[in-house]
């Protein structure tokens, strides 16, 4: 059953990514190249950034527990602080939601650069590159180079991470262009 669970949730997950990854392309272009759309795109974002944001960063810590806790990757030091830096901002974000405090953006990019330079070496690492010497990086038994889930060649755990940190910091520039055309 776990088996089942874990090749199914994987196929699932690696396939929501790559459609995460394709509407990420498509708002990059929208951005560049449709004055009228990217009006509609920013106050889109502008209205619903809080909510984008911690859906977003849900995705990625109920993911990472259900990869750990039910299918059973145990996960390495590296998927760790990838954690420590992402697992606050589901909580700031909730405060920040209640409170309709959009201001609490500034806090999630540091934490979000941090965390994708984190996923975007252990990725290379995953997809073969030589990046460092990660050996002696092992928590319960596990290597950070050690891939569990590659869909379509590329996506691995840590890129799904590093997926969320680029939308977080992405969104938030989006954000503040809104903000920037309202002033002027």
């Amino acid at each position: 059953m776990i088996h089942f669970i874990q090749s199914n949730a994987s196929t699932i997950v690696g396939v929501l990514t790559l459609m995460s990854n394709i509407v990420f392309v498509g708002v990059i272009v929208t951005i560049i190249l449709h004055a009228g759309s990217r009006a509609k795109l920013y106050a889109f974002v502008h209205k619903y950034i809080l909510e984008l944001l911690f859906w977003g960063v849900m995705s990625a810590v109920v993911g990472s527990l259900i990869y750990s806790n039910i299918i059973g990757f145990p996960p390495c030091d590296l998927c760790w602080y990838q954690r420590i830096f992402m697992y606050p901002q589901a909580i700031i974000l909730f405060v920040a939601m209640r409170r309709k405090d959009k201001g609490i953006i500034d806090y999630l990019v540091p934490l979000s650069i941090i965390g994708a330079i984190i996923a975007l070496y252990q990725s290379f690492a995953q997809w073969g590159f030589s990046v460092g010497s990660i050996a002696g990086c092992a928590a319960v038994g596990a290597e950070c180079a050690k891939v569990y889930v590659r869909e379509f060649s590329y996506i691995t755990i840590p890129f799904m991470s590093f997926c969320v940190f680029i939308y977080i910091i992405v969104l938030k520039f989006i954000y503040y262009s809104h903000n920037k055309k309202l002033t002027l």
